[in-house]
């Protein structure tokens, strides 16, 4: 809305004098002048805020029309919710913050107190990398087994039945049905501890820099 100046600069001076003249008040009360906006986007001038625009930005003139103070417009119910919803939000990110550095300050601690040198780390990396890659070696031995069985029994099925259009027994049918499942539950078997494998190789990155990083430290 376009701000429509009822009275310019030039007419203050003469409505203060008017205004100290006329009221039988003290000195410090002629010295105050409001000067606003109102809903219909009016400069207004007064010795006193109407109760309808008290809540809205206004300053503060002295005798000489020079701004003394300015208040800011009191806030909405939708700005001093948003300003409630920010606040809560960053006591929020703050308790989230300390909770996750009292977790980093335990780790670090069990790092410390754990060992005694980058080398006892490596050491203690490849004795579990060695126990996975025994697993991983057993689990593999066992899929060949396995796959190799199902590859005998599937070519049995197809030299003897389907071969010949007829149907796989029963037994046979089981034992295929039997030698499938077990190959791909080997194979996940597989997955997961080579995936196991590449956590704990990532986990002692990890722990390597951070014990790296803890260690300068204290010897600064």
């Amino acid at each position: 809305m376009a701000i429509k100046p009822l009275i310019t600069a030039s007419h203050i001076r003469p409505i203060l004098i008017g205004l100290i003249c006329s009221m039988p008040v003290s000195p410090i009360q002629a010295a105050t002048l409001y000067k606003w906006i109102d809903d219909e986007g009016n400069i207004r001038y007064s010795d006193r805020m109407p109760i309808t625009d008290v809540k809205k930005q206004h300053q503060t003139l002295n005798d000489q029309g020079i701004v003394i103070d300015t208040k800011a417009a009191a806030k909405t119910e939708e700005e001093l919710d948003a300003e409630a919803a920010a606040k809560k939000a960053e006591e929020l990110r703050l308790a989230e913050e300390k909770r996750l550095k009292t977790i980093q300050d335990k780790k670090d601690r069990v790092l410390l107190l754990t060992f005694s040198s980058e080398q006892e780390m490596s050491s203690v990396h490849g004795n579990r990398i060695d126990v996975i890659d025994s697993v991983i070696n057993l689990i593999k031995k066992s899929l060949t087994t396995t796959e190799e069985r199902l590859i005998g029994l599937e070519d049995k099925a197809d030299l003897h039945y389907r071969s010949k259009d007829k149907e796989i027994p029963g037994g046979l049918a089981q034992n295929i049905e039997h030698f499938t499942r077990k190959v791909l539950n080997r194979k996940e078997q597989l997955r997961l501890k080579e995936e196991e494998k590449q956590k704990i190789n990532k986990q002692f990155e990890l722990d390597l820099a951070r014990y790296r990083l803890l260690k300068t430290q204290k010897s600064n």
